[in-house]
This record gives C-alpha cells, structure tokens and sequence, in this order.
C-alpha cells in the first residue's frame, strides 16, 4: 500500500472517529449540562426542552410566610411552604413547583390554565403552588427571588393568581434577569390597582419580605430532589409532560384531571369564584421568545435554550433553562 493510501485511509478513520466523538459529545450534552459547577438535567417537556437545575442556595434570611400559607404534605415540610387556591373540600389536589424565570413553566402554564381555572371555580380542584427559584442557581441571579417575593406579598393582599398571571404573561428572556431589579417587578404588579396603590405591598417587594419563605421553597426544593420546574403531582402522582404540542400537553393534562375526579368519588366540592384573568400588561422585560399571557395561545417561537442545547421545539413550546412540571394532592 503506498504512503498516499495510508495517509488517505488514516484521515478517514480519524474523520469517523472525530464524527463519532462530537455525535457523543452532543448527545451528553444534551442530557447533562454543567453550569457553574452544578450538573443540570435535560428533560424533554411537551416537546421541548427544558433543564432541572438544583434550586439556588444561599445563606438564609427571616422566615416570614404569606397570608393563609399552608403546610403541603406534598412538600413533606412542617413549613407552610404552599399557596391554596380553590376550596378545600375539593375532591383532586393538584401540586405545582415553579419558577416565574422557567420558560418551560410558561409554556405549560399558558396551555393548561384556563382548563384548571375551570375546575378550580367548579369546586373539582384545589391548587397548592410552591414558587421556587431554580433559574436564579443557572445565572446566579434574582429575578426568580424577587418574583416569587413579590407573589407572596400579593398573596398577603388577597391578589397571588392575578400577579402569578401577570408575572408569567411578562416573563423576561432566559438569557436576562431584569426582575433583578425590584422596580421591574413592582411595574408589572403596577397593571393590578389594588397592588399600585398599596403602600404594604410594594414595601413588602422592595425590602423583600418574603424572601427567606422563597429560599425554604428552594431549599426544600432541592431536599426533594425534584427534576426541574414546573414539577406536577395530581393525587401525588407526577404528571410526565412529554407531549409534542400545546393542544397535547392539555389533552394530557384534561384527562389527568378527569380520572383523579372520576377515582375520587366524582363529586365536586364548594364552588369559588376566582379573579379574572389580567387582560393587559407592560411589554417591557417581556420574553422574546413571544411570552403571552397565560390564558392565551402558547408561543411558537421555538426559542433555542441560553444554554445552548438543541431547541429541536415543535410549536407551541420552547426550549429553556426551565425544569419538568409536576403536581400533587395534598
């Protein structure tokens, strides 16, 4: 065999070789990234991809719970680390653990929420929220903080699903954290009157009331060891979002809910009458991936993730630093 073949065969083997090396590299990235230090798992989410990165640690702060918060036995914590919506006879509890940064959770919260506000005012569902702050861990951050702070302050006015819908309808782009400064907050929270013109609540945002009952919702957050946000347990069991399309995940979703009410008796309990959803909001710190409000139709952007993972997002979904949805019963 002469040189030139030699040499011609050996760069051959080496381009397959090199082939098959990036093929592998992907492929690990794909299912696990490391960011600062920390490992974070990619999941796919109704056909996206999300990543389940370890809620932010930091050292504590006072521990001040929001008006009427509740101990989850979901959350197996004596804290009251949860949010209650709808009545507490109602026969299905659903659990969600979530982060106003997750694009993921966005997503998911924008096709499945107009059907739970159903069954919630129906009296069929009762929802117990855990915001949490796991973006903050993936850019070192305090957009996640200071949004869940600001939840929970509203929950001390009588107005959490409003701004948690608000927060949600105004979600910045991953890649940026302008909730790290409060007043970003505090003009999305502007659009609700009864929050503008009280003087507790935007004391309670900007010195951040609630922030040390946000961290013992990432610390236990962590300690469960959950995949990611949005994790979703409905009767305690964690739902599996691996749909590829909007109208999926809330077919999916749908049918969950209908067989925990069918297993649980199928009797509704007291009906509630919940706020309207917000109908306008600042556009300003707005996702670009097209983040809409979240009674409205999913965005379709398909928005590649900042951490550089392949979008591969059908429509309907995007591609995030977000983590898996979950929810449960109480």
């Amino acid at each position: 065999m002469s040189q030139a073949n030699r040499v011609g065969k050996q760069n051959a083997r080496e381009r397959v070789l090199a082939e098959k090396i990036a093929r592998q590299r992907a492929e690990r990235r794909r299912k696990q990234l490391t960011i600062g230090g920390v490992v974070v798992l990619v999941v796919a989410v109704a056909g996206g991809v999300g990543i389940a990165v370890s809620a932010a640690k930091h050292n504590s702060t006072p521990y001040a719970a929001p008006a009427a918060a509740v101990i989850d036995p979901q959350a197996k914590s004596s804290k009251a680390t949860g949010i209650h919506i709808g009545s507490n006879d109602a026969p299905v509890k659903m659990n969600v653990f979530e982060d106003f940064r997750c694009p993921v959770c966005q997503e998911v919260e924008t096709a499945v929420e107009p059907t739970y506000r159903q069954y919630v005012e129906a009296g069929k569902l009762q929802i117990t929220y855990h915001p949490a702050r796991v973006i903050d861990s993936h850019d070192n951050g305090s957009g996640s903080l200071n949004g869940a702070n600001a939840a929970a302050c509203a929950q001390d006015q009588g107005d959490f699903l409003q701004l948690h819908d608000l927060l949600y309808a105004n979600q910045p782009n991953e890649q940026t954290d302008p909730w790290a400064d409060r007043s970003a907050v505090l003009k999305i929270a502007d659009e609700i009157p009864a929050l503008k013109s009280s003087p507790g609540f935007q004391s309670c945002v900007t010195g951040g009331t609630h922030n040390g009952w946000v961290q013992s919702n990432a610390d236990n957050f962590n300690k469960l060891g959950l995949p990611g946000t949005p994790t979703v347990f409905i009767d305690g069991q964690q739902l599996s979002f691996t749909q590829t399309s909007a109208d999926a995940v809330l077919q999916y979703f749908q049918g969950q809910l209908d067989a925990a009410f069918k297993k649980d008796g199928g009797k509704a309990g007291t009906p509630t009458t919940l706020p309207t959803a917000p109908t306008s909001a600042p556009s300003s710190g707005a996702s670009s991936s097209g983040a809409s409000s979240s009674a409205g139709a999913p965005s379709s952007s398909g928005a590649p993730s900042s951490s550089g993972s392949p979008s591969g997002t059908p429509t309907g979904t995007s591609s995030s630093t977000g983590s898996t949805p979950t929810s449960s019963k109480s």
